[in-house]
C-alpha cells in the first residue's frame, strides 16, 4: 500500500468520523437542554451529567482536529509529490506558531495513524458520553 493509499483512507476516515462528532454535539446539547428544564437532579446524576457533557467538550475537540487533518489530507491527495508537499505544511506550521517544531520528517503511515488514534479517541469519548448520559438519567429516574 503507498501514499497515495494512506492519503486516500485518511481522508475517508476522517468524513466518516464526522458522525461521531456531529452525535456527541446533539448529546451535549440535549444534556445540556436536560439540565436546565425540569425538576432538579440528584447530586450523582447530575456529576454523571457534567461528566458526560465535558467528555462531549472533548469529543467535539477532537473532531475540530481530525477536520483539520481531513483538510490536510485532502491536500495531499492531489499534490503531486507527497513528501514535499507534508515537508511545505510542516514548514508553514513552524513559521505560523502553530504546534510544536517537528523533530524530523514523519513519514505518511505515521501521520495516518496519528489521524487514527484521534478518531478511536474520539469514539471513546462517544460511548463514555453516551453511558454517563443514560447513567445519569437512570439515576435520576429510578433512585431518586
Amino acid at each position: 500500500m503507498g501514499d497515495a493509499d494512506h492519503i486516500r483512507i485518511a481522508v475517508a476516515a476522517a468524513r466518516a468520523s464526522r458522525w461521531i462528532g456531529a452525535s456527541a454535539a446533539l448529546v451535549v446539547a440535549s444534556l445540556l437542554l436536560n439540565a436546565f428544564t425540569g425538576r432538579p437532579l440528584p447530586n450523582p446524576a447530575l456529576l454523571m451529567l457534567c461528566l458526560a457533557i465535558l467528555s462531549g467538550a472533548g469529543a467535539i475537540y477532537l473532531m475540530v482536529r481530525i477536520e483539520l487533518d481531513c483538510s490536510i489530507f485532502e491536500g495531499a491527495a492531489t499534490a503531486a509529490d507527497v513528501n514535499a508537499y507534508f515537508a511545505s505544511f510542516d514548514q508553514s506550521r513552524l513559521e505560523l506558531g502553530v504546534g510544536a517544531a517537528p523533530r524530523e520528517a514523519r513519514p505518511v503511515g505515521e501521520r495516518v495513524r496519528g489521524l487514527l488514534r484521534l478518531m478511536r479517541a474520539l469514539a471513546f469519548l462517544f460511548i463514555a458520553e453516551l453511558l454517563l448520559a443514560l447513567a445519569s438519567l437512570w439515576i435520576a429516574r429510578w433512585f431518586f
